[in-house]
């Protein structure tokens, strides 16, 4: 459980499933827009009664569920999380106001989230070969695959290049155990 709050083992674990570049980019187009319709799907309306004046950030579930998520990313990594907040809560802002002005949204949305998986496990199966992670990791899938698409910008802006030295090691590591066994299976036995 404590590997959950290592940003390092997180992102390993992710690099060794997104390391092509195919891809990453399908991920980079596709998580954000997972998240923004999960921000759709989970829209309430008011949960706490405020004055309108403070309304920006409605404070309904959709809000909360997007606070979630930045306050766990604020504790793998709060450089991050503190340049990742803003992009968040105007994805927030931006599902709900959709939403509100489209009675159609929650349709519009549960199809724009239906592509946007096909196109992540084509991905996986066509340029990665090899399965995403999401049904041994769910909170990676959903929680956490946000945060590491935004890391793949930061890694290739320069941020904490020792980090990146580090996880990219451990994710070839990986990568290479994995091909070795797919090998290792794929050759017919000798009798």
């Amino acid at each position: 459980m404590s590997d959950i709050f290592s940003l390092k083992k997180q992102l390993i674990v992710y690099g060794a499933h997104h390391n092509n570049k195919v891809n990453v980019a399908i991920h980079m187009v596709f998580v954000p827009t997972i998240l923004w319709t999960l921000v759709i799907f989970s829209n309430t309306g008011p949960l706490i009664k405020t004055n309108p004046i403070f309304n920006v950030f409605e404070p309904n579930f959709a809000f909360f569920f997007i606070a979630s998520y930045i306050v766990y990313y604020v504790i793998l990594d709060p450089i991050a999380a503190t340049l990742y907040t803003p992009i968040l809560l105007y994805m927030c802002h931006s599902a709900i106001n959709y939403y509100k002005a489209n009675p159609n949204a929650n349709k519009v949305a549960i199809v724009i989230h239906v592509i946007s998986w096909i196109f992540q496990l084509l991905g996986h199966g066509l340029a990665e070969k090899r399965s995403p992670k999401f049904l041994d990791n769910v909170v990676q899938a959903f929680v956490s695959a946000p945060y590491f698409v935004f890391f793949e910008i930061l890694f290739m802006l320069g941020y904490r290049p020792k980090l990146y030295k580090e996880v990219m090691y451990e994710v070839n590591k990986d990568i290479a155990t994995f091909r070795a066994r797919q090998k290792r299976r794929d050759i017919p036995s000798r009798k």
